[in-house]
């Protein structure tokens, strides 16, 4: 017995893009481990002599690692492969090579990369978002957005922090605009925009953006918009919608927060189910996602107890 055909698989990034995919197989006996570590072993050398062909669309390096978190595409290699005689199910070794140079992690298998680990060279674990707010079939845009802002915003709101719940409130949508849009100018009223209904606040997008300029950045109402007289001063209140639309007594135009507030809850229900009118989203959203820090995600480190004294 020749032992099975196992692969290495790999995915060549050149100035940030993948083009190409290589393959080359080997046939090895023994248990999953053994031959998992002789696929490990044989990346070093495999790399240069894989047989190149060309991928079906290009990645960057971000888009491969959301499509590995969410389970690799068999379609991108099989096409390529089927001459090799491989099983229904057979085993992988994915290596990225950047720019010539294999990357530290090489894993096994297509199924979606999740779990409690920390990023790569990073010690300790921390519960995995993408686990964690998915129940079924079914991704919890709302549970997620809540914990990782709408919880500490409602704080802030009922103590009575205005000035801190605003700042919060604009880092929110900040992050919605980034993760739909990318970082790109414009991407925060583009997502006010196309999603949230700010006319019961009685503001507009745009004047949105010049107060999370200066709230955010100076905490003032003033931003260089307001300032040269090209856009109205922003002021939050907390109480009734009775100063919406009035006359201002001052250069300030009063708008209420709590009324904000549920303008971008609002956007966010929208926001979220656009994802099933468009599943081919939740890629780029997994990708972005990945990178945004959260309360709700720390890293739990073992640290070894403390030596008694000598």
């Amino acid at each position: 017995m020749t032992g099975e055909r196992i692969f290495n698989v790999f995915l060549y990034f050149d100035d940030g893009v993948a083009r190409e995919y290589g393959v080359r197989h080997h046939r090895v006996r023994g248990d999953d481990a053994t031959k998992m570590a002789a696929l490990a072993q044989a990346v070093a050398t495999d790399h240069g002599i894989a047989q190149r062909f060309a991928l079906p669309r290009t990645f960057t390096p971000g888009e491969w690692a959301a499509q590995q978190r969410l389970g690799v595409n068999l379609g991108l290699f099989e096409g390529r492969i089927d001459h090799y005689r491989a099983g229904p199910e057979p085993l992988y070794c994915l290596t990225s090579i950047v720019d010539g140079v294999p990357r530290a992690e090489i894993r096994g298998g297509l199924g979606p990369h999740q779990g409690d680990s920390v990023g790569e060279g990073m010690p300790g674990t921390m519960p995995d978002w993408l686990v964690v707010y998915t129940e079924g079939d079914a991704f919890r845009f709302d549970k997620l957005i809540n914990d990782d802002y709408f919880a500490a915003i409602k704080l802030l709101f009922n103590a009575r922090h205005i000035a801190s719940t605003s700042k919060l409130l604009m880092s929110c949508i900040d992050t919605l605009a980034f993760v739909e849009f990318g970082d790109k100018r414009g991407n925060f009223v583009e997502w006010l925009n196309t999603y949230a209904d700010l006319e019961p606040v009685g503001v507009t997008a745009d004047e949105l953006w010049e107060f999370r300029n200066s709230i955010v950045h100076m905490t003032n109402l003033s931003s260089r918009a307001v300032l040269a007289g090209k856009a109205s001063s922003l002021a939050p209140y907390i109480g009734s919608n009775a100063l919406i639309g009035t006359e201002p007594v001052t250069d300030l135009k009063p708008f209420n927060l709590y009324t904000l507030n549920l303008a971008v809850i609002g956007g966010v229900s929208r926001w979220a189910h656009s994802y099933n009118r468009d599943r081919s989203k939740f890629e780029k959203f997994v990708e972005r996602y990945d990178t945004i820090v959260s309360d709700s995600r720390v890293a739990i480190v073992q640290t070894p107890p403390p030596t008694a004294a000598s």
